[in-house]
């Protein structure tokens, strides 16, 4: 009696080995929610990388701020001078002087009562500005103006060139 106890609560016990003897077939599944995701994610990633990657159609510019600034609805040639010096006519890259001056001529001779505005960002170095301002008196004469915006000069606001600004005029 003694042995039959001790083999029931030893850890060797023998126990009869359960077989599953199912024969069925499984189906296989395609799971369609993590492709779905994996789609998602791979359209996200073009999406982000197409818009980074285009070219901006406008040019940041931060202009200062004048209190005496007014609304104009006329005809303005925009001419944008960045914090790097590089000088831009209507959004469109202008490399030598002579460019410069024969699209300021040409927007003269199409646009004789037109104003010229200078968008100056406030890093530009003052030579640089003053350079742009003199050349823009030499074909323009007093229709010249500098772009600023309403309000204190303490504050930074950076703005899009595409929306047509405020200015002061000298």
């Amino acid at each position: 009696m003694n042995k039959k106890k001790d083999s029931a609560s030893s850890p060797m016990a023998i126990r009869p080995l359960r077989l599953r003897m199912d024969s069925s077939p499984e189906e296989v599944r395609v799971e369609i929610v993590p492709l779905i995701d994996v789609i998602f994610c791979i359209l996200t990633f073009f999406i982000l990388a197409a818009v980074t990657l285009s070219r901006q159609q406008a040019l940041s510019v931060d202009l200062p701020k004048a209190s005496t600034a007014k609304a104009q609805g006329r005809q303005i040639l925009m001419v944008s001078l960045n914090e790097f010096g590089q000088l831009y006519v209507e959004q469109e890259p202008v490399v030598t002087q002579e460019q410069f001056k024969k699209k300021l001529q040409a927007y003269r001779q199409t646009n004789p009562y037109g104003l010229m505005a200078l968008y100056a960002s406030k890093e530009a170095s003052y030579n640089e500005v003053v350079q742009v301002l003199d050349v823009l008196r030499q074909v323009g004469g007093d229709r010249v103006a500098l772009a600023t915006l309403p309000g204190s000069s303490g504050q930074s606001i950076r703005i899009s060139l595409t929306i047509c600004l405020q200015f002061l005029f000298e």
